[in-house]
């Protein structure tokens, strides 16, 4: 299994997937300051998907155990961050909407931040790939479930990546 990096996806096409799909995430924009959107792209089905990262927050411990989410750790155990499987996106073969992450440019804190980030996730990668294939699946293979309603639509994003490919 291939290691996991970390990415960046274009503004542009969020923006143009929201417009389909109300779960599709929007980052945080902060006035003079933009923290880059950052997920890791895996493989499902016939796709490539970008899975966000969203910073740790206090609430998320109330969080039941399911497979929308997967916690990320440091090495003394505390919470970092989620990878988040109910707002997962497919993105196009042939154009590029995501950029790997450069962050030797960035402050210590933030270097030091992900790649905690980044060891965790590497040392758990089938668990994310089990836990995003099963999201997929509670999603779009079965009829009514509690996933599709906190979920992105996945065919239906599917459907408007392909169409993002040919407009491009």
């Amino acid at each position: 299994m291939e290691e996991l990096l970390f990415y960046t996806i274009d503004k542009n096409y969020i923006k143009y997937l929201s417009k389909f799909e109300s779960h599709v995430s929007y980052n945080k924009e902060e006035i003079g300051h933009s923290r880059p959107y950052l997920g890791i792209v895996l493989k499902i089905e016939n796709y490539k998907y970008f899975v966000p990262l969203y910073s740790y927050k206090e609430h998320y411990q109330k969080y039941k155990n399911n497979p929308s989410f997967f916690f990320i750790y440091d090495r003394k155990n505390n919470p970092l961050a989620i990878v988040k499987f109910s707002a997962m996106i497919p993105v196009p073969n042939n154009i590029r909407v995501t950029s790997l992450l450069e962050y030797n440019e960035s402050d210590k804190k933030y270097k030091d931040l992900i790649s905690a980030e980044y060891r965790y996730i590497n040392s758990n990668k089938e668990e994310i790939y089990k836990r995003a294939n099963k999201m997929y699946i509670a999603v779009t293979k079965h009829k009514n479930n509690f996933l599709k309603t906190i979920a992105c639509d996945f065919k239906l994003l599917e459907e408007r990546c392909l169409e993002y490919n040919t407009r491009k």
